[in-house]
């Protein structure tokens, strides 16, 4: 069985969505300075790096990262690749078109290729899914939604006044969860596989950081 890494390193001062507060890794104490030991201290927000979003991130109601079961973060799982240019959406049809069965209970990734912007200024300027693509997944009732950019809603640098992240609203109010950041999907698009994306368990938060893997058989 091969183990395909799907998650993002986390490092200081690592890309995020503008709003949100910094990323700091830091020795908090260090052999080099004569401590006994190391021990890194970590601050970061919930959205940055790979992550599951619960629905209580959109919904005042809903479950936060540590209710939801353990079967919401596991299953079987397909790629499917649609390419796109920044701020360009990807539709229903798109989806359609890629010709990647989705399965009910599946956990379904979304390959565009804008992980390889990550370190770049162009990460905020994502491909994002359109309504009618989050009605499609709906519809298939599959248990995840992942996707290899920053937010799975319209880029922030686009976003009107009011901007109430429908695509969000759309997934989560079905419990469809989101993994947004993730990356390394290219070399899987189209093959079934196992997802694992287990989050942390942090007591109301309405996101967990996660290491997803691929495993493929």
């Amino acid at each position: 069985m091969e183990m395909v890494d799907l998650s993002r390193i986390i490092y200081d001062g690592m890309p995020k969505i503008p709003a949100l507060p910094d990323v700091h890794v830091q020795k908090f104490f260090s052999l080099e300075k004569g401590h006994p030991l190391n021990v890194t201290e970590l601050s970061l927000p919930c959205h940055a790096g790979t992550h599951v979003d619960a629905p209580i991130h959109i919904m005042p109601n809903g479950k936060s990262i540590e209710e939801l079961p353990l079967d919401s973060f596991v299953g079987n799982g397909t790629i499917i690749a649609v390419r796109k240019n920044g701020g360009e959406e990807v539709t229903a049809k798109d989806l359609q078109a890629s010709g990647v069965e989705v399965k009910q209970g599946d956990i379904v990734m979304l390959y565009t290729g804008w992980d390889e912007k990550f370190d770049s200024p162009d990460y905020n300027l994502h491909p994002y899914l359109s309504v009618d693509a989050a009605e499609w997944m709906v519809e298939r009732k599959i248990k995840m939604f992942g996707i290899d950019c920053i937010t799975v809603d319209l880029p922030t640098p686009l976003r009107p006044k009011g901007f109430d992240f429908p695509v969000h609203k759309a997934l989560l109010s079905n419990n469809i969860l989101i993994a947004e950041n993730v990356t390394n999907l290219g070399p899987i698009v189209g093959r079934r596989c196992r997802i694992l994306a287990f989050p942390l368990r942090i007591r109301g938060s309405d996101a967990g950081h996660a290491r997803i893997v691929a495993e493929l058989n």
